[in-house]
């Protein structure tokens, strides 16, 4: 048991260094199951990205071992150890974040907001509802606001790797928002300088971010329903991820150049931010906004 937490761990250490951070704040229990869960989603995730032509039959196979709840063959053949502290009615959120891979095996052209919000959704809103059962949080209004925050994070990961979806072939960004400019012309754009399309994917990156922001402060009303350190630990993964879009901002959108890292000294001055700030700033709990899972019908239900 202990050999597959310190392998957990090591996942998350070497890819999640936003969240590894974050999670030095948590409980040793609780990063235990945080460091499972994104190991177990980092498998599925690799699956889907690892390029190889079975790549759909693998997540479909996958996909079909979880509906049935045989978990055994899923770590036989895959290596998959599914976490046991997911609830029950978490195994219908599982089949979303793999339908979402799924959809990842062909070219990506959104045309509208609403695929790129029902996408983000499926692979990252469905993460924040599993984090809930990793933090033991069952609240039903917590998830609705968890899914928030997991979506604000899809978008900004999208903001980031603009110029490498492209070059497998996906865009993300809705069309209508960036005069549907092919995955082909985005990486022509970064190589032959074209300033007018790097304009226009700059502008539709900034609609992203944007368009984030709203999801993020949505997200973060859902901090009231963790314990103390925990609500500090989500709180300074937040801050540390939304930090990508606001460098991003601070460069005028530049996508072109390759992508942005936070640094340690920025990480600190986050976390000693959102320290404060928790310690000092009380949240009125509101109703969650329903309009920002409008275009989520039939994948969630808002209480």
């Amino acid at each position: 048991m202990d050999c597959h937490v310190d392998d957990d761990k090591l996942v998350l250490k070497k890819n999640g260094k936003s969240f590894y951070w974050a999670g030095k704040l948590l409980p040793k229990e609780t990063i235990n199951r945080a460091a499972e869960l994104y190991r177990f989603c980092r498998i599925l995730d690799d699956i889907a990205d690892n390029g190889k032509i079975n790549s759909l039959k693998e997540l479909s196979e996958i996909r079909s071992n979880i509906k049935k709840k045989t978990f055994a063959d899923l770590e036989k053949n895959y290596s998959i150890k599914y976490p046991k502290f997911l609830n029950i009615s978490s195994k219908k959120v599982v089949i979303d974040l793999i339908d979402g891979l799924i959809l990842d095996q062909k070219s990506i052209l959104f045309k509208k907001e609403e695929e790129l919000i029902r996408y983000s959704y499926h692979v990252a809103g469905t993460v924040g509802i599993m984090m809930c059962d990793a933090l033991k949080c069952n609240n039903d209004l917590a998830k609705s606001f968890a899914i928030d925050l997991g979506i604000a994070m899809q978008l900004t990961n999208i903001a980031r790797d603009v110029l490498e979806d492209a070059k497998m072939g996906r865009r993300y960004l809705p069309g209508t928002w960036v005069q549907n400019i092919s995955p082909k012309e985005i990486v022509l754009a970064a190589k032959t300088n074209d300033l007018k399309k790097i304009h226009t994917i700059s502008k539709g990156i900034k609609k992203l971010l944007i368009l984030a922001e709203k999801y993020y402060l949505s997200g973060e009303k859902g901090f009231n329903f963790l314990p103390f350190n925990t609500r500090i630990a989500i709180s300074v993964a937040s801050g540390v991820y939304r930090e990508i879009g606001v460098q991003l901002e601070n460069k005028n959108y530049n996508w072109q150049s390759g992508r942005q890292v936070t640094s340690i000294f920025t990480k600190i001055k986050i976390t000693l931010f959102k320290i404060v700030k928790e310690i000092f700033y009380f949240r009125f709990l509101k109703k969650h906004n329903s309009e920002l899972h409008i275009f989520l019908e039939n994948l969630v239900n808002d209480k």
